[in-house]
């Protein structure tokens, strides 16, 4: 009986969750119930870092789905923020260009699926929200020309290159103590020799992220040195993730025949159901190096015909995860992309005292998944350690931001962006 409660209990909690939201959060957010699988991506390849050069425009795309039969009539606009993702004190005509929103025209209906949603997709930014500046953007979407009417929002980023990041090197933490389970990032930032910095020091603020998890992200990192036009980052302390593990995977591309990670595929309710393998507690395993997505997911279909009908010919599932694990005063989470990189309550496992097992159901579209199950503590927003483990090995994305204060109208513009994987040094 428990699974069919935990169908309850994720509804009450997207309803929770949506309550709580109502007021702006500078932050990746839904703010209602009805809204599933919200991306913000690099329109050509996909990639989740929603990053663009200034004076870019539709070079990502915005995507999601309500799960409505009736369209309803949304806007976006841009809202430019600091390194901290404060808003700044720049206007909209400082900030961007144009008539400062856009239309999400042309909805497209779900059609041959169980569940029936309307998708909505945008390119991002367009002519009449270009930015003019570089730094931090909040996309909000709103409904009916209604600014308190929110929907949801996404963070991203516009880069007006003024230099380089440089040597970026990530690799097994130097402190003894953490060498086995955490992962270091070293590099340097070198400014462009006609960018004027009178006070770079104090000015230069720098974001570090593992994988585009802005809970773990470690935020305004200085410089250990400086050298000319050179700033150094080979720090001792400050700049030490957790390696985590690699990510488990499941494959819901088919609802008609039996891929990774899947025991059970049934219909129930007028719904369609997806059992996957029952996990295991990886705390005190040896590393182990698959080949996995970093936490991210793609949408897929093998049941639609066409490619171009995907992203309203795929149906919802309603996921059933399960964990071998024993009774914890912590709770403990569904992790990944897949639950926006936060630790919700609607992604919740709760323990079922018949069967030992932790257990949650998710609804999750058509494709192809990671995923972890984490809890959190005091000390880790984000805690690998107690069910998946952590390990310096890990294969991980990392990425760095550099921000400076503008001296003229103060306010932070992101001027450099690196990237780098932990083992092979690509994406």
């Amino acid at each position: 009986m428990l699974r069919w409660a935990l169908l309850l209990i994720f509804f009450c909690a997207q309803v929770v969750q949506a309550t709580r939201d109502s007021a702006l959060r500078y932050a990746n957010a839904i703010y209602e119930p009805a809204v599933h699988t919200v991306r913000l991506n690099q329109l050509e390849s996909g990639f989740n870092v929603p990053i663009v050069n200034l004076g870019e425009a539709g070079v990502l795309r915005l995507e999601f789905d309500e799960f409505t039969s009736n369209p309803d009539y949304y806007q976006y606009t841009l809202i430019h923020c600091n390194a901290d993702w404060q808003p700044s004190n720049l206007n909209v005509t400082q900030a961007l260009s144009g008539m400062g929103y856009e239309e999400l025209g042309n909805p497209s209906f779900s059609t041959q699926t169980l569940t029936k949603y309307v998708h909505y997709n945008v390119a991002v930014p367009s002519e009449n929200t270009l930015p003019k500046v570089g730094g931090n953007f909040l996309l909000v979407v709103y409904r009916n020309y209604d600014p308190e009417d929110i929907v949801l929002s996404r963070r991203l980023m516009v880069l007006d290159v003024k230099g380089r990041v440089d040597q970026m090197l990530v690799q097994q933490s130097n402190q003894i103590e953490l060498r086995r389970t955490h992962q270091e990032v070293d590099f340097n930032f070198v400014a462009y020799d006609n960018y004027f910095m009178p006070n770079a020091l104090q000015d230069l603020k720098v974001v570090m992220m593992r994988n585009m998890e802005w809970g773990s992200a470690i935020t305004d990192v200085k410089p250990q040195f400086m050298q000319g036009r050179t700033f150094q980052y080979q720090l001792q302390t400050g700049n030490q993730f957790q390696g985590g593990n690699q990510y488990r995977g499941f494959d819901i591309r088919s609802t008609r025949s039996a891929l990774l990670g899947v025991v059970k595929r049934y219909d129930f309710a007028g719904q369609k159901h997806i059992d996957l393998v029952t996990d295991q507690a990886r705390t005190y395993d040896r590393y182990f190096n698959w080949s996995d997505y970093n936490g991210r997911y793609f949408l897929d279909s093998r049941d639609v015909p066409l490619p171009g009908g995907v992203a309203y010919e795929s149906d919802y599932c309603f996921v059933h995860f399960s964990l071998k694990a024993d009774e914890s005063d912590q709770p403990i989470y569904v992790y990944g992309e897949l639950s926006d990189w936060q630790l919700l309550e609607s992604h919740r496992l709760y323990f079922n005292p018949s069967n030992g097992l932790y257990e949650a159901v998710l609804p999750l579209k058509q494709g192809y998944y990671n995923y972890q199950y984490l809890t959190s503590d005091q000390e880790d927003a984000l805690n690998f350690k107690p069910i998946e483990g952590s390990h310096g090995e890990t294969e991980n994305n990392y990425m760095i931001f550099v921000y400076h204060r503008n001296v003229q109208l103060g306010f932070d513009e992101l001027i450099g962006y690196g990237l780098q994987n932990s083992v092979s040094g690509g994406r």
